[in-house]
């Protein structure tokens, strides 16, 4: 694995590595050599390769020479100058064994500076005396023989030391071997990164306190579109075999593309001019599930082939698995309901009330099948052409069957509260029902890019770039299985408690039988034990979720001068379009009360009993969370689809989705212009290096989408209100904004092996999809006062952020080197969620008069929480970032790393009016250790993240989610049986560690989720 600061964003680099773990000196001599007259760039991949050591060079300069042909034995030394003879390039070996190639005329130049001289970035400090100027902008750079952790942070360190920018990243140990089974997974172990999970996977990232909307993702420098209804992209769409690398840069310079108030990630993907001549690689393995006991198989191959002037490369990856998992959830925690007050034992300012309590066992099958096409052509050495395709599919199947008791507030009786109001005892003995749930959380994820890139040296002094792309995802989801529930309950009673010490609550009270309990009809029927089917009555039937296309199209050129006007300066400027089409439609059967048709628990229709059968959880679900063992381990479970076809078959009802008002689409056009310059000097042993320009964005919005209003309430069963609404109308909005954005650095390195970096700049990111759409949506509208809209707003500004940066690097000896950094953010135009109490339309709630069955004229105004999202706060983000790396020469080896972050932006729990806080803030911890000689090879991963919000409000209501602190372990090893093939072991979460959430006091349980760990056997090969 690779976790070092990466190159400059001036840079272009090539490294040469070999697979040995000692790097070559100059004392080995008399090597043989059989090398032909070519580009100096193939001249020098094929030279590391039969010499058996590292190369560095700047590639775009590089390739513009010719080498000379090497045939025969010699000592590096004269080998090289052989190779280099005439060329107009210089060979220098630096301490650690690598050859660091500069051009003569950057020397010469870097010599004649004064000292009064701007102060500018240093291209490569690899030699003791040599300068060199700074290379064009790249977003990428080419790695070649990538092979095991010790030649990979060899590589690493090399690239933290030339870098100019504040940027880290991970590398592939080997052709299609990364350092996880997951991209996001990888990325945690970067400082200052932090994960969300789902599933047992990791999904989401979080950069310095900024979560996944403030973060902006690139493919090989080319935005990539997302699965999600807003910015934030999915890691877990992408298979880590076809990944050769991740950069996150966490500094903003002009010439980057903007978004990413947090950070820009770039993905690299394996690219043909890696390395010459024909080459195949791949892996097979099988992956065993512990809580599911599945095996299923996972592969990847690769295959690749190069000459001088053309190269092909194509990748494709399979991926199976079969999970369970198991989780107990409350879907949110009322704030002030209208509970009687006869009935609270105790008094508070505030109360919090379970939105209902439900245990759950889910069966997902997850399938993701990936792949890369590149083809590379350089008909000239000053010209090269690229063309990548990448196409992944994503398809999570689920079937879940879960029990589950909603709470309505106006029927709860002898409630207790602690001292922070948080409900922890109570009763239900009317308008209250044991439910029976089938549910499936189906994700049907499409993601592919598409680019092409020329880059044409036209002389020394310049370099144009032009690059087209286009990229695509979906979640396709017309059906309604993205959120589909089935109920089948019955009218009952229960008793909830939260007691001290544990973490999961307790429900009783509804297993044995009653004879006193009233049916839907006000008849005494009874009911019998809760896993006797003849109980069973229909309720509600939804198909609901959101059918996304996201398309982002972007056209780019950038012009580099070396030695601009003569200056001594590196000029960049370039000009950029991007134009974004998002589509959010909603699909779900709750128009006209649809999903309801049924409900209310009624004798009819009479419901077969064979449609249900007795669940087990088994003994082990949830354990290790303090009450599992009270919870109940068994209930009936029904199929979903079966239930649908029987109701309707019995009525006239349809439950298809269909397309509802609150659909929306978003365009974006955003055009940039930017200036960079790149500067060097050198007083005495320090040498300096600064980077500074503007970036100038306009942005035009236009968003459409459905809107109609509500014009009344009605009672569908003890719980649930319909709405009936007026005939849907197109409604569109515009917004426009400009901003511009500068940015300054300097470096300074003394001594070869010490670097202070300083950085001031200003970044943005782009308010979310949701929060720019302009239809006014009813959420909720329950009975006991649960009554929730919401509204988007496309006047929001963009986040705007001033950012300085401060980092300290001692590279103390080969292979090791610490790092401290401190940063902070300040971030304007801070988007926060208004909610305010409002009548809409007049409308009364029909469950408030005199009868609470149906409408009366004592019934009230139907006040509901709207929220809306504004600009104005200012939120400042504060950390420092440390890490250590240290190889022994034994073999072993250590990377350690922390984060630590503060801000004024907090969530105040006990402050209910707070609706402005920061999503995602939270200290991190990692530590790899390794093990590698000889043909093995052991790594073992930790990673600890603590408490953070992750979200403003609940799946039901506008209260705070909370993740308490998680901790993960991670194991691999491997034995090469040769140099072409090797057998490995992966393990993920080998402790089993459970995930849990909470709402604004830790006793309010939102999920309890167990994963399980996986484990992975498997062949690679590479020939």
């Amino acid at each position: 694995m690779v976790l070092a600061s990466s190159i400059s964003t001036y840079q272009s680099v090539v490294f040469a590595q070999v697979a040995d773990d000692k790097p070559a000196s100059n004392t080995d001599c008399k090597r043989s050599y059989d090398i032909e007259a070519s580009s100096a760039d193939h001249a020098l991949i094929e030279f590391a390769k039969q010499a058996n050591l590292t190369i560095v060079f700047p590639f775009n300069k590089v390739k513009t020479s010719v080498a000379n042909s090497l045939y025969g034995q010699y000592c590096i030394a004269q080998a090289i100058e052989l190779l280099l003879r005439d060329t107009g390039l210089i060979a220098q070996l630096n301490h650690s064994g690598a050859l660091t190639i500069k051009t003569l005329a950057d020397v010469q130049a870097q010599q004649q500076r004064s000292i009064f001289a701007s102060i500018v970035k240093l291209f490569s400090d690899e030699g003791e005396n040599l300068m060199t100027f700074p290379e064009q902008q790249e977003l990428d750079y080419e790695l070649i023989l990538v092979q095991g952790i010790r030649a990979s942070t060899q590589r690493a360190m090399d690239i933290k030391q030339s870098s100019h920018d504040v940027v880290d990243v991970i590398k592939a140990e080997n052709i299609g071997k990364f350092p996880d089974l997951n991209l996001a997974e990888s990325l945690q172990r970067i400082t200052g990164v932090s994960i969300d999970r789902s599933e047992g996977e990791g999904q989401f990232v979080t950069v310095r306190g900024f979560g996944p909307q403030f973060n902006t993702v690139l493919t090989n420098g080319r935005r990539l579109a997302t699965d999600n209804q807003g910015r934030e992209f999915s890691f877990d769409t992408l298979a880590s075999e076809l990944v050769s690398g991740v950069m996150v840069y966490k500094t903003f310079s002009p010439s980057m593309q903007t978004g990413g108030i947090g950070s820009t990630i770039d993905i690299e993907t394996a690219r043909p001019f890696s390395e010459r001549g024909f080459k195949v690689a791949g892996s097979i393995k099988a992956m065993f599930d512990t809580n599911s006991a599945q095996t299923t198989p996972q592969g990847t191959v690769l295959v690749s082939h190069s000459n001088a002037q053309f190269g092909w490369l194509v990748s494709l990856s399979h991926q199976q698995r079969k999970a369970r998992i198991n989780e107990v959830q409350t879907d949110g925690w009322l704030l002030n309901t209208n509970i009687p007050p006869e009935q609270l034992t105790s008094n508070s300012d505030n109360i919090f009330v379970p939105r209902n309590y439900d245990q759950r066992v889910r069966f997902d099958q997850r399938t993701r099948t990936g792949g890369t096409v590149v083809l590379q052509y350089r008909p000239t050495p000053d010209l090269e052409v690229s063309v990548d395709y990448l196409a992944s599919n994503f398809n999570v199947k689920t079937q879940s069957t879960s029990m589950g008791h909603w709470f309505t507030s106006s029927n709860l009786e002898n409630v207790v509260t602690d001292e922070n109001g948080t409900v922890i005892e109570f009763s239900q003995n009317v308008g209250h029902a044991t439910d029976f749930h089938a549910r499936t959380f189906d994700r049907p994820s499409r993601l592919s890019a598409l680019g092409m890139k020329s880059s044409w040296q036209v002389s020394s002094k310049m370099l144009l770039e032009f690059d087209v792309s286009s990229s695509n995802a979906s979640t396709r989801d017309k059906i309604g299985a993205g959120n589909a529930l089935t109920l089948i309950g019955y009218l009952n009673r229960s008793h909830f408690s939260i007691s001290e010490g544990n973490i999961l609550p307790l429900i009783t009270g509804f297993e044995s039988a009653d004879p006193t309990i009233l049916d839907a009809l006000g008849n005494v029927m009874g009911v019998s034990d809760y896993l006797d089917p003849i109980n069973s009555r229909a309720h509600v039937m939804l198909r609901r979720g959101w059918n996304i296309e996201d398309k982002f199209d972007q056209f780019k050129t950038d012009v580099t001068l070396f030695d601009g006007f003569d200056s001594n300066t590196v000029i960049k400027f370039g000009v950029m379009y991007s134009n974004q089409a998002k589509s959010n439609e909603r699909w779900d059967n709750e128009k006209n009360a649809v999903h309801c048709s049924f409900c209310g628990y009624f004798p009819e229709p009479d419901l077969p009993e064979t449609f249900q059968t007795v669940f087990n959880t088994g003994d082990n679900f949830l354990a290790g969370v303090s009450g599992s063992d009270l919870l109940p381990k068994q209930w009936l479970r029904h199929d979903a689809e079966t239930l649908f076809s029987f109701l309707e078959s019995v009525s006239d009802i349809n439950f298809d989705a269909v397309i509802r008002n609150n659909s929306f689409t978003v365009n974006e056009q955003v055009r940039s212009a930017y200036l960079e310059a790149e500067q060097g000097a050198q007083w005495r042993d320090i040498e300096f290096s600064s980077k500074y320009g503007i970036r100038f964005e306009n942005t035009d919005i236009v968003v459409t989408g459905f809107e109609s209003d509500l014009l009344a309430l009605t009672i569908l069963d003890q719980t649930e209100m319909g709405q009936l609404n007026s005939i849907g109308r197109a409604i569109s909005r515009t917004a426009s904004y400009d901003n511009w954005l500068p940015s300054a650095s300097i470096d300074a390195q003394w001594q070869d092996n010490i670097i202070a970096r300083f950085g001031v700049s200003r970044s943005l990111t782009r308010p979310t999809m949701s929060q720019l759409s302009p239809s006014l949506v009813i959420i909720a509208t329950r009975q006991g006062g649960d009554l929730r809209a919401s509204s988007g707003n496309p006047d929001l500004k963009p986040f705007e952020s001033t950012n300085f940066d401060l980092t300290l690097e001692w590279y103390y000896q080969p292979l090791s080197y610490i790092s401290a950094s401190y940063f902070k953010k300040k971030v304007s135009n801070f988007i926060v969620s208004t909610v305010q109490q409002t009548a809409i339309n007049d409308v009364t709630d029909p469950s408030t008069g005199s009868d609470v069955r149906a409408p009366d004229n004592n019934d009230t105004l139907a006040e509901f929480d709207l929220t809306t999202p504004i600009n104005g706060q200012i939120a400042s983000v504060s950390g420092f970032e440390f890490a250590i790396q240290h190889a022994f020469e034994s073999g072993w080896g250590v990377l350690a790393n922390m984060t630590l972050v503060d801000s004024n932006a907090k969530l105040s729990p006990k402050d209910i009016s707070q609706k402005f806080a920061l999503t995602g803030l939270s200290n991190t911890q990692n530590m790899i250790v390794y093990y590698e000689k000889g043909r093995i090879q052991i790594r073992l991963a930790w990673n600890h993240r603590a408490g953070f919000l992750q979200s403003l409000v609940q799946i039901q209501g506008s209260e705070p989610t909370n993740v308490r602190s998680y901790q993960q372990l991670d194991l691999a090893a491997s034995y090469a049986f040769n140099d072409n093939l090797s057998v490995f072991i992966e393990g993920i979460n080998i402790t089993e560690q459970n995930v849990l959430k909470h709402g604004r006091y830790p006793n309010q349980l939102l999920l309890a989720q167990q994963p399980g760990a996986r484990y992975s056997l498997g062949l690679r090969g590479s020939f």
